[in-house]
């Protein structure tokens, strides 16, 4: 714009000084006007890419990572609602293959969970260009927990009260999505997980690292 303006002062200097005559002018305005409204949308297309290249993106991520005395493995869908907002929808779920170590038999416990939760950005945490982007959330969980006591050995007079089966609670989680290329993004997640009615272990949680594929 500057130099559509500094263009439009040296034009009528000149205008002025050779003495143009009305046609002429005229002419010379209309070819002015005509670049200037090609500058005009030339900036518009600039705007709406740009502003479209940093719009928020659906995706999905693959996370994998230590659990509570085990592994996990995780996959999300992160929906925004509002492309241009830094919040979004999360529906996902969860597979820990863990050991319940408190009885001192090391017992194996698997869990899986559906979850859906809600995230909002922190901006002072994340960068302005999205390069790095930093949220937090929570959410409910529900799922089914089993144990596996076939290759436990007992003594005669022992036994195992522990039972399995359907658990159900909440979930909170920070995450950083670290800006990769355009359509793929690295995440760093911990995730902690409340079943109050579980019988094997009421907290579990997962920290791992994953990629989040945009579209």
């Amino acid at each position: 714009m500057k130099n559509t303006i500094r263009l439009l002062a040296v034009m009528l200097y000149c205008l002025n000084l050779t003495g143009q005559t009305s046609e002429e002018t005229l002419s010379l305005f209309d070819t002015l006007n005509e670049k200037i409204e090609t500058l005009s949308s030339q900036l518009k297309k600039r705007n709406e890419k740009f502003s479209k290249n940093h719009q928020l993106r659906n995706g999905i991520s693959m996370i994998g990572g230590y659990s509570e005395n085990g592994y996990g493995i995780m996959a999300n869908l992160h929906y925004y609602p509002n492309k241009n907002i830094n919040r979004h929808f999360e529906i996902g779920g969860y597979a820990g293959f863990m050991e319940e170590r408190k009885t001192g038999y090391n017992i194996p416990v698997e869990l899986y969970s559906l979850n859906i939760g809600y995230f909002i950005g922190i901006p002072f945490l994340s960068s302005k260009n999205d390069a790095f982007r930093f949220s937090i959330g929570a959410g409910g969980t529900i799922g089914n927990e089993s144990i596996d006591v076939s290759e436990i050995q007992l003594d005669a007079l022992e036994s195992i009260s522990t039972e399995d089966g359907a658990v159900y609670g909440f979930y909170g989680a920070v995450e950083s999505d670290i800006k990769i290329f355009t359509y793929l993004s690295g995440v760093v997640r911990y995730t902690h997980f409340h079943h109050p009615k579980s019988d094997i272990g009421k907290t579990k949680f997962l920290i791992g690292l994953g990629l989040n594929f945009k579209f």
